[in-house]
């Protein structure tokens, strides 16, 4: 976090550690109001003679979320990173954790006809609801200029939304015939994301305010996309908001299997293709008794 390496105390520990060979894992606060920063930023402020040592050698990096669902993956990789040190696992490359009753291990599907709007107007809408729709079975996807028969409107929020004039009548529109909006907010710098401060100034007044008894856009809260192993957890939750349900592992049907699938491989590979450390290897289940003696 900012004023880690202005900190005397912090310099010394970690100079003797690097002095010793010891393992490191970077752990970067994600709240500004907490000290977070950017990477660089957090760069910019290490002694130039332990910037290599620390930001070059390909340690296991996560950023610290606060929010339950995405806590548990950030403690997931520091927990793996531990593990992967240990005499029991010291010559593996990676683990496949799970916390028990993580959002994402469960398979989810749509049980009910649902059909999701991403209007040509939001650039990046598209995409994201088509990985949603390949990841849960269940899910149509529609990209007229018009909802039509959808049952809800997907409202993806970067750097770029409401560009285009188009999207804020649409979202009027949608509003006043009371078609539910779900809101999506990118975070990750690779495809549009910004703080989410920057939409206050971006959306048209009106849409913020609220109109005709509809209380403003953003009284309702936004699925946060991460990158990496983080953006498992953010396809979960949007795909709840959407009415996706639990599937039961007892259910002997090909459509459980394809979700099984769809979980456990698509949505696994692309956050490795996002560097994240998990990837297919053994299960180790991060109970607290196993994860105590595992770490001891």
């Amino acid at each position: 976090s900012c004023g880690y390496f202005r900190s005397k105390n912090c310099l010394r520990e970690i100079r003797s550690s690097l002095e010793q060979s010891k393992p490191i894992v970077l752990v970067q606060e994600a709240d500004p109001a907490k000290g977070g920063a950017t990477l660089q930023a957090l760069r910019d402020e290490c002694p130039e003679d332990l910037q290599p040592d620390i930001f070059e050698k390909g340690w296991t990096h996560t950023i610290y979320m606060r929010v339950e669902e995405y806590q548990r993956v950030s403690l997931k990789t520091i927990v793996e990173a531990v593990l992967l040190c240990s005499p029991n696992y010291v010559n593996q490359s990676s683990l496949q954790l799970c916390v028990p009753g993580e959002p994402e291990s469960q398979p989810l599907a749509f049980a009910k006809d649902t059909m999701l709007w991403a209007s040509p107007a939001n650039a990046g809408a598209q995409v994201l609801a088509e990985e949603i729709a390949t990841t849960f079975a269940g899910l149509i996807v529609s990209t007229a200029e018009a909802p039509g028969p959808a049952t809800h409107m997907l409202l993806y929020l970067n750097e770029d939304s409401f560009s285009d004039e188009r999207l804020a009548e649409q979202v009027k529109q949608a509003r006043q015939d009371r078609l539910p909006i779900v809101m999506a907010h990118e975070n990750d710098p690779d495809l549009g994301g910004c703080l989410f401060s920057k939409f206050f100034e971006t959306t048209p007044q009106e849409l913020i305010a609220g109109l005709d008894g509809h209380p403003g856009l953003y009284k309702a809260l936004a699925t946060s996309f991460f990158p990496g192993a983080f953006r498992e957890v953010s396809l979960v939750l949007l795909a709840k908001k959407l009415g996706a349900t639990p599937v039961s592992e007892n259910v002997n049907d090909a459509r459980s299997g394809v979700i099984r699938y769809a979980i456990r491989g698509r949505v696994s590979n692309r956050a490795s293709t996002r560097r994240s450390r998990f990837s297919t290897s053994e299960q180790v289940d991060v109970g607290p008794e196993e994860s105590a003696r595992q770490v001891v």
